[in-house]
């Protein structure tokens, strides 16, 4: 499969998971009206996708329909754009845009901002669960235990106190890279281990998508700060692999862990090849 392939595969993938979203979010006009909207654009503007695609993926690896898999894989989304949300506010990033796009709380105020990331964070709980007990009823705390981990105090949570709480250029090597694997990483790995334990993969098969997912989710925040830095600036004052290494040093480190990630999938064999050329791509991607 040529990379121009699997681009054209990515953008037909992405149109699919933009409409389970859709499918999926409350009516954006149902009360409470301006939380839903707001749900509706946060969640509906432009992104890749790819969490939810690597959730599709480990459906095909297993030899099941995508269907199987797809509540959990827009939960993901769901947690990935409240996630987004939060850091944008005042409070936080105190970020204006999002994606060439205004943030969430520009649009629609601080307060329904927040709301709407409470109500996408509860409705991901609530697809998770809804997908465990249709898939296989045992893996209902399992899927719900993995979410809880990727949003709490050692995910999600712990890297943004750690952006809040760090004057620039604090970070280490080593602290940067735990921020990354749980603010950044934990996502990916979500978007693979649950679909995991939904299909009923062994454990072999698990620990070697867990693998692939961190090094593959690491992969791709080193690359967003290096094209943030050469296209927008946006990493002005923060400090990033680049910061420690050089650019060149973080391309390095972003190609070893490509080695690493398509090393993890010996355990599938040939089935794996979505999984490899994905990881390809990242390698050298530039938007």
């Amino acid at each position: 499969m040529a990379n121009h392939i699997l681009l054209d595969v990515l953008e037909t993938r992405k149109r699919l998971i933009d409409q389970a979203l859709l499918d999926r979010l409350p009516d954006a006009e149902a009360e409470p009206q301006h939380v839903h909207e707001a749900m509706h654009y946060a969640t509906l503007g432009p992104g890749k996708r790819l969490r939810p695609i690597l959730s599709t993926i480990v459906a095909e690896l297993s030899g099941r329909p995508i269907e199987d898999v797809l509540d959990a894989a827009c939960a993901i989304e769901f947690v990935h754009a409240a996630s987004l949300i939060l850091d944008d506010l005042p409070a936080m990033d105190n970020s204006p845009h999002r994606r060439g796009q205004k943030s969430t709380h520009i649009v629609y105020g601080e307060a329904t901002s927040i709301l709407s990331a409470m109500g996408l964070i509860a409705m991901a709980f609530e697809l998770v669960t809804r997908n465990a007990e249709t898939t296989t009823p045992e893996s209902v705390a399992t899927v719900n235990r993995h979410l809880a981990a990727v949003i709490g105090t050692e995910g999600i949570i712990y890297g943004q106190h750690v952006d809040l709480t760090q004057s620039p250029g604090d970070a280490s090597l080593d602290e940067l890279e735990r921020v990354y694997r749980g603010k950044a990483a934990g996502l990916f790995m979500a978007s693979m281990i649950i679909p995991a334990h939904l299909l009923s993969l062994s454990d072999e098969q698990r620990e070697a998508l867990e693998r692939y997912a961190a090094d593959v989710g690491l992969a791709f925040q080193i690359t967003d700060d290096l094209i943030d830095a050469q296209t927008q600036g946006e990493d002005d004052g923060k400090t990033t692999f680049s910061t420690h290494l050089g650019d060149a040093g973080a391309q390095d480190k972003v190609s070893s862990l490509i080695d690493e990630a398509i090393g993890a999938l010996t355990p599938f064999g040939e089935a794996a090849e979505p999984l490899r050329l994905l990881a390809e791509h990242l390698r050298t991607r530039h938007v």
